[in-house]
């Protein structure tokens, strides 16, 4: 009896134990539950809300216009005009290949390349089957009514004039974005703001009424205004095309710019390429070589020195120089001309090219005032004309000259300067001796027309010569110049003041020069007794057996780009007389 009494105790004690811990193995779950809840109606509750969002209301992107670009004059250089793309939600397309197959048709493209899209999706309810298609194809596939497939409006960036100002405009991407040019430098300015649209969807994807469709307006991009000149664009490519093809050259470069305001009206490279089809060019093709490629410039460099030279008194403009027939030692290194001289002046050094007259005014000089006189004219320093890619060119400090400096520099060799770098500079001659900033954009627009910023008046970056160094050098030496070589480089019409260069081309993998390489130049300004423009060409690689020298590859083309331009703008023709120099 003892014992059953003693066994019912331990039954009831288990019992009791037993609902203890039930009990409180319930009252941990209910306040882990509850701790639960308030961390789910707190922390995660932003979270949970915006997944459920995103469950019920689809976001779509609705494309902001991109800005044009428009020529001086107000012509179309780009735009932006309206296109579908298709698209397609995997998740909801039950039969792939099928909806393949009617696409295909339309658009015109393989149906396995379709329904791979479909299947192998990164994500598994958007997937692009084709962007920018025009507008019967949207027609066609919209009277399809595919479920699960969809299209949405985009802009479609175009150049209307195909190749023009390629190098200068640039490119756009599939995302819309500027990727070389001034689409790529204003990228943001022309780009303006998306919007978008949400929209209520039941569990199969579908619009449902109500309040279904919430929109936010894009904010269309602003524009751009260049100095570039359309007409005068043309008149550009084409003659330096037909120059380079007549020489058979690698490529060619040219540059027409307002001397008095820095304003580029022209810049070209040759090969050029499409920005509509910009992905059939070689990446070679699309690089604006005007300001990427410094170059070593030969005796186009020369005014530069003889300027600062005559400014500082190292030669007098009477002076004559000894240029020994054509060939002197320089304390052992024997320099020639071209054709032998004896005593000339400096218009005649520069008329003549001497590099034996420009040795001695170099050795005059010294390393650092020579050293100065580069960097005065914005040589190795970026000129900032805006577009990405521009180099400095190579001017090295005086600690790594050699003794044989003084004389390479004043005849254009030992340095490497950018084409925009010398327009720039020898404009100076023709605007009283200041340095310009180059500009090739006149002003910014908001997306309504008015006018965000203006850039009309001329960027001073500093005077580089006197006024009268640079009046001579306009109107007395660089006229001679022109004079020298009448038929290749007068414009009959127009009096005309330049500076040829026949420049080595150095290897680009060691020391020294390819053989019978060249880089031909000519640069020029006209009128020079009222300067309009400053016009430079320069060849590269000409095919040595149909000529090499730059008056007589790149002269031409100078030539007949000066007069074109100038009639085209319409400056009165001066005497014919008023061009002669003795």
């Amino acid at each position: 009896m003892k014992t059953n009494r003693s066994t019912e105790s331990n039954v009831q004690r288990w019992q009791l134990g037993s609902a203890k811990l039930i009990f409180g193995v319930a009252l941990v779950l209910f306040v882990g539950l509850a701790v639960r809840l308030v961390y789910i109606n707190t922390v995660m509750s932003k979270r949970l809300l915006d997944i459920a969002e995103s469950q019920q209301r689809s976001r779509l992107a609705i494309d902001a216009r991109r800005g044009t670009i428009l020529d001086v004059r107000g012509r179309l250089l780009a735009g932006s005009r309206p296109r579908y793309s298709v698209y397609a939600d995997p998740a909801i397309i039950e039969q792939p290949d099928e909806v393949a197959r009617m696409l295909g048709s339309v658009l015109e493209v393989d149906p396995g390349v379709l329904e791979n899209e479909i299947r192998s999706s990164s994500t598994p309810r958007f997937c692009w089957l084709e962007r920018l298609i025009d507008d019967a194809q949207a027609d066609a596939i919209r009277s399809m009514h595919i479920y699960g497939i969809g299209m949405r409006s985009e802009f479609e960036r175009y150049w209307p004039m195909d190749e023009t100002a390629a190098h200068v405009l640039g490119f756009v991407g599939a995302d819309g974005h500027g990727l070389g040019g001034l689409e790529m430098r204003f990228d943001e300015h022309l780009s303006g703001k998306p919007g978008y649209r949400t929209t209520l969807r039941d569990a199969r994807r579908r619009a449902i009424g109500g309040e279904a469709s919430r929109i936010v307006a894009p904010q269309d991009g602003g524009h751009l205004v260049l100095t570039i000149d359309s007409v005068i664009q043309h008149i550009v490519e084409k003659r330096l095309a037909e120059q380079v093809e007549q020489y058979n050259a690698e490529n060619g470069i040219a540059i027409v710019m307002n001397p008095r305001t820095g304003e580029i009206l022209a810049m070209a490279c040759v090969p050029t390429f499409n920005p509509n089809h910009y992905n059939d060019f070689a990446v070679s093709l699309r690089r604006n070589r005007v300001v990427t490629d410094p170059v070593e410039p030969g005796s186009v460099f020369k005014p530069f020195i003889a300027a600062v030279a005559l400014e500082q008194g190292f030669v007098g403009p009477r002076e004559l120089i000894d240029c020994h027939n054509g060939l002197y030692n320089f304390d052992g290194r024997l320099m020639n001309d071209s054709s032998p001289h004896g005593e000339m002046n400096i218009r005649d050094i520069i008329a003549y090219s001497s590099n034996i007259g420009m040795g001695i005014i170099g050795t005059r000089m010294g390393d650092e005032a020579l050293y100065a006189a580069v960097k005065r004219f914005g040589f190795g320093t970026k000129t900032q004309i805006g577009i990405a890619g521009e180099s400095g060119g190579i001017v090295y400090d005086t600690d790594r000259w050699s003794s044989y400096s003084k004389t390479s520099v004043p005849m254009g060799q030992e340095l490497a300067i950018t084409p925009i770098q010398l327009v720039t500079a020898f404009s100076s001659f023709f605007n009283g001796g200041y340095l310009l900033r180059p500009r090739l954009v006149r002003s910014q627009l908001r997306a309504d027309f008015t006018t965000e910023e203006s850039f009309v008046e001329p960027e001073i970056i500093r005077r580089v010569v006197p006024e009268d160094i640079a009046h001579y050098m306009a109107t007395q030496a660089l006229p001679a110049v022109v004079a020298r070589h009448r038929p290749e480089l007068d414009v009959a019409e127009y009096p005309t003041a330049g500076k040829t260069g026949t420049a080595q081309v150095p290897h680009s993998d060691k020391g020294g020069y390819e053989h019978n390489a060249y880089l031909s130049s000519f640069i020029a300004g006209a009128p020079y007794d009222d300067p309009q423009i400053v016009v430079l060409v320069m060849i590269r690689k000409p095919e040595y057996a149909l000529g090499h020298l730059g008056y007589e590859v790149a002269g031409p083309a100078v030539r007949d780009i000066t007069r074109s331009t100038l009639q085209y703008l319409q400056v009165p023709p001066a005497n014919t007389q008023a061009s002669a120099m003795p």
